[in-house]
């Protein structure tokens, strides 16, 4: 009996093993504290308790993590950076959870050596990754050293070539080879990319677009398991040293596995961050940094880059089929033309896609979980051209045409905009087009348009036109009596540039039905795209289409009298407590002090501004008359100033700028760098309105100040509030959408959410 049940017993466990669903994860280094998370979950048994059998997987030379996760040799894998970068390009990795807020690479160097300038034509030792990709490469390329004036070396991963002379500054770990330094009694400095605002986290999680589109309760099964094993292993630290030191081998000591938890407990910023979020203001920041520098081309987009909005995105009334799902991961990404001059409709500007149909166009990029590239086109003719020659995949706004139906399928209508005739302010208004006789009217060429109006109006004699701007500065000058066009793209470019001199005098019957142009040599495509308009939430149009139609007058209405008063007043009522503070300040050379400062500025850096962000915000969230107002600063064409001057006079710029700042703001207010040419100011006690009049009056200080370069340096400026019981990240990213907003509108501008 007790056989049969023991048999019973073994089968049952036997089927249980069989049911759980296998998956991999690849590490990106040796078993350690790194992944005591990873390890908890597996020997505690969450990931068991989720329905998973999980094997975990060494690093060994020659792995490329990214090709096996995205091949589907590992299922999951744990990268260094929240960002893949190949060939100047993206890879299409999906972000599940970072667990380092900050990066523990630094560069280590000879005593002596305390800057980066003071490592070129050093030699450095350092991984070709950390040397292309990561925040040391940032750093290398900031202060321009590169093998032209510096000698650089590969990695051994030993300690030994630094004590032995034979390297001057090598790439490492704060987790792991500080510790051996220490003990070697070597003296050393080090130089943290953090201290010059390039900031990156490490120890992230991430799978491929297949397995968190395909499986997505998977994969937020594995995540959540994961971040309780993490709990786990920092809530039981000497549990997990001696699991890692008998059951996985660890090559360290207990003793280097203790400092090595310490430090791993202060990147982890668990009093912060929650386990395991997945910071996705840092990524967007580490991805314009790496633009900036040249690592990534320009016109690379980070896509749908994260699990949490693909999960959100799963449990959406849109539904894809099994079939389209599989076709969009083959595809990769998709190729889109626009019309470049169709404002405020859509753009080109600067090489980006703006406009009402951007907008559209980024929605359905989340919903869709890949890239939508633009290809650039100087006008409409070419982005049609393109579109018959399959360069693009879709026209993002157009009108259906029978002459266009041979290359391209058109969705349902996702905008619908009268017809208007613009003529010279002295016409008359037209009620009936058709009373027109042989009269010259513009239309693009290339729009539907020119086979409406010929067929309904044919007395016209239609004047085919290159661009709106065209057709409008030829009624202007009286070759043409009239351009017809939609009546929100008119109106924008009359009221910018031809106020009192053209107006609206027509409407016509007719109505500018736009859609989504989709090449019809793929149907699942277009398919696709039809679902997409067809669910687009009516209330998230109406705001995109306020935000562009809607014009705000741009008036002076700022006294700066009263601001300098004021600015006056508190500086005297302050005079006291800044004295007391420069006094303190001379005086104050402990590490603490240095360990919270910006070197190039003077100012806070990224991690004290983190915990003074969050200190506000429970002030905010915990006393309903508690007002902090944040400004995010941004130099404008800072990267133009580094290519041109250098960057020695772009350091300068940002040495200036912090001085500017510090002495047009209130002792109160707290000022960091957040980022390369990134600041952020933090104004307690302050609204968001009482905070437009500051960041104008800095504006007009940054404007005025001479840099030394021989041409005025700009700013510009988002403004927000803390709201209750919003988080830092939410208040942060609205105030960068405002920042976001103040470069679209021409740079120099302050911008308010």
């Amino acid at each position: 009996m007790r056989i049969f049940l023991l048999i019973i017993i073994m089968i049952t466990l036997l089927m249980g093993q069989d049911s759980l669903q296998k998956v991999s994860v690849q590490l990106d280094w040796k078993y350690q504290f790194e992944f005591a998370g990873f390890i908890a979950a597996k020997e505690k048994g969450f990931y068991r308790d989720a329905g998973l059998d999980v094997e975990l997987r060494e690093y060994r030379d020659g792995i490329d993590i990214g090709a096996d996760v995205l091949g589907g040799k590992a299922t999951y894998g744990v990268y260094n950076s929240s960002i893949m970068v190949e060939g100047g390009r993206v890879k299409p990795i999906v972000l599940m959870g970072m667990y380092f807020q900050h990066s523990p690479l630094i560069f280590v160097a000879r005593k002596g050596i305390k800057t980066p300038a003071d490592m070129v034509g050093k030699t450095i030792m350092g991984t070709t990754y950390e040397l292309k990709y990561s925040s040391l490469a940032l750093l290398l390329n900031h202060f321009n050293i590169s093998p032209k004036n510096t000698k650089f070396v590969d990695h051994t991963f030993n300690i030994q070539q630094f004590i032995e002379g034979k390297v001057d500054v090598m790439s490492a770990f704060r987790s792991n080879q500080l510790y051996e330094l220490d003990r070697t009694g070597i003296e050393y400095e080090i130089i943290d990319p953090a201290q010059y605002g390039f900031m990156m986290s490490a120890v992230n999680l991430f799978t491929s677009p297949s397995e968190a589109i395909k499986h997505t309760d998977r994969t937020q099964q594995f995540i959540d398991a994961t971040n309780r094993g993490w709990k786990y292993a920092l809530d039981h630290p000497n549990e997990m040293i001696n699991i890692l030191l008998h059951k996985y081998a660890a090559q360290k000591s207990r003793n280097a596995l203790k400092y090595e938890v310490q430090v791993t407990k202060q990147l982890m910023m668990t009093d912060f961050y929650p386990i395991g979020e997945v910071n996705s203001e840092l990524t967007v920041r580490t991805f314009k940094q790496l633009i900036q520098t040249g690592v990534l081309k320009e016109g690379q987009k980070l896509g749908r880059y994260m699990f949490k909005d693909i999960a959100a995105n799963s449990h959406e009334k849109i539904k894809f089929s099994d079939t389209e799902k599989n076709y969009l991961l083959g595809k990769k990404k998709i190729m889109m033309c626009v019309d470049p001059e169709w404002y405020p409709l859509e753009a080109i500007r600067g090489g980006k896609h703006i406009g009402i149909a951007a907008d559209v166009m980024e929605i359905f990029e989340k919903k869709l979980g890949l890239p939508i590239e633009l290809v650039p086109t100087i006008s409409w003719s070419q982005s049609l051209l393109y579109a018959q020659q399959r360069k693009c995949d879709i026209l993002s706004l157009a009108s259906s045409a029978p002459a266009r139906l041979k290359y391209i399928n058109f969705t349902s209508t996702y905008l619908s905009i009268p017809y208007v005739m613009v003529t010279m302010n002295e016409k008359p208004f037209t009620e009936d087009m058709a009373s027109l006789r042989k009269e010259k009217i513009g239309i693009v060429k290339g729009y539907s348009t020119v086979g409406m109006v010929k067929a309904h109006y044919p007395r016209l004699h239609i004047v085919e036109v290159k661009s709106i701007n065209e057709g409008l500065s030829k009624v202007e000058s009286g070759e043409l009596y009239g351009y017809v066009d939609n009546l929100i793209v008119v109106s924008s470019y009359i009221q910018k540039e031809y106020t009192g001199i053209l107006k609206v005098s027509s409407r016509l019957e007719e109505k500018d039905d736009l859609s989504v142009g989709v090449r019809n040599d793929e149907p699942l495509l277009y398919g696709v795209f039809e679902k997409m308009v067809k669910n687009l939430d009516a209330a998230v149009m109406q705001s995109i289409y306020n935000r562009w139609v809607s014009t705000v007058e741009e008036v002076s209405w700022i006294d700066y009298g009263i601001v300098w008063k004021f600015l006056l007043i508190i500086l005297i009522f302050g005079s006291a407590f800044t004295w007391r503070y420069i006094v303190l300040k001379r005086y104050n050379k402990s590490l603490l002090e240095l360990s919270i400062t910006d070197k190039l500025t003077g100012l806070y850096n990224r991690q004290k501004t983190d915990i003074i962000l969050m200190n506000e915000q429970k002030k905010v969230s915990r006393y309903t008359d508690h007002h902090c107002a944040l400004m995010m600063i941004d130099v404008d064409n800072f990267k133009a100033i580094n290519d041109t001057a250098g960057h020695q006079a772009g350091d300068r710029v940002l040495y200036y700028l912090a001085n500017i700042m510090k002495t047009n703001l209130r002792n109160t207010d707290i000022l960091g760098r957040w980022g390369g040419e990134e600041f952020i100011a933090i104004l307690p006690h302050t609204t968001s309105d009482e905070a437009m009049v500051v960041a104008e009056n800095l504006r007009c200080k940054v404007e005025e100040f001479s840099f030394g370069l021989g041409h005025s340096v700009t700013i510009s400026i988002g403004v927000g509030e803390f709201m209750k019981d919003e988080s830092v990240h939410e208040c942060v990213g609205r105030v960068d959408t405002a920042l976001y907003m103040a470069k679209e509108r021409g740079r120099n501008k302050v911008c308010q959410v």
